[in-house]
């Protein structure tokens, strides 16, 4: 009987093991997949970006984790984590779709103001709204600030400060790495 037992135990914590990651995501639709948004990597399109030309936040966050991810369907919805926002119109997917904002977790890339939006390369029935912390960043006031994408350069995607001074955001048809700067670091006009 002893011996039937060590064969009985390991097999009852694997079981445990398999139905503990089969209840993480409770927000999985039924019949999606459920999977992790991708690291932040920030080296999507064109090679790495220098991230030296984005904003920096005047206080370094506290990131114990680095990535938040929603269900969102054709009715819209909203994504908020550590001040980034994605804000998704009616209309903008045909189907249930998992958005996620990864942010660097690399002390000297944390520091920036920056993100990876997903789902990475999807492109978007109606432009999609992603804002930016803006209060407490090095570019609090300055009348040159936007949001950049990268893209063998950094790529002028405009950008409008809140009503409240919170934050600073554009509106996009696809996702990829974003992060704010001073308009005088850009090397493209023309957005994406």
């Amino acid at each position: 009987m002893h011996r039937s037992l060590r064969n009985v135990v390991p097999a009852f914590a694997a079981l445990a093991v398999v139905l503990a990651i089969g209840c993480v995501d409770r927000e999985a639709p039924t019949g999606l997949t459920r999977t992790a948004p991708e690291a932040a990597s920030f080296s999507h399109s064109g090679g790495n970006p220098d991230i030296s030309k984005l904003a920096k936040f005047d206080k370094k966050p506290n990131i114990t984790i680095a990535w938040a991810k929603k269900w969102i369907g054709p009715e819209g919805g909203r994504l908020e984590f550590q001040g980034f926002v994605i804000d998704v119109p009616a209309g903008a997917v045909d189907k249930v779709t998992q958005f996620s904002i990864s942010l660097p977790v690399d002390p000297n890339a944390s520091e920036r103001v920056l993100a990876t939006f997903g789902p990475h390369g999807s492109k978007f029935a109606k432009p999609v709204t992603i804002e930016f912390p803006y209060a407490g960043t090095s570019l609090q006031g300055k009348p040159g600030a936007m949001v950049g994408w990268w893209n063998s350069g950094w790529v002028d995607m405009g950008g409008a400060v809140t009503p409240d001074g919170a934050r600073i955001g554009t509106t996009t048809t696809h996702f990829s790495d974003y992060g704010t700067l001073d308009r005088g670091q850009t090397i493209s006009t023309s957005g994406g």
